[in-house]
């Protein structure tokens, strides 16, 4: 039963991994007996889901602002002056 437990430690990098990737059958069941039993552990699996939608939408909001946002012709005009005559 000792091979099957795993400390706060060993699971951190393993939440993170099951979110990005397939763990194998055997890591898959050593994490999911670990969070049926560490309330810490659940909490931090939580948080960081919760990270990852909060950037994920975010980046979703910025791209999708940046494509409906552009200069007037006027103002591009004005700053490629004020950028040539810098140089």
């Amino acid at each position: 039963m000792s091979i099957l437990k795993m400390t706060c430690k060993d699971v951190y990098p393993l939440i993170s991994e099951e979110m990005d990737h397939s763990l194998s059958f055997s890591r898959r069941v050593r994490l999911k007996m670990h969070l049926a039993v560490c309330n810490l552990c659940q909490v931090y699996s939580r948080q960081l889901q919760m990270l990852r939608n909060l950037a994920r939408n975010l980046g979703k909001e910025n791209s999708q602002a940046i494509e409906k946002k552009t200069l007037s012709p006027d103002t591009k005009e004005k700053i490629q002056k004020y950028i040539k005559g810098k140089i």
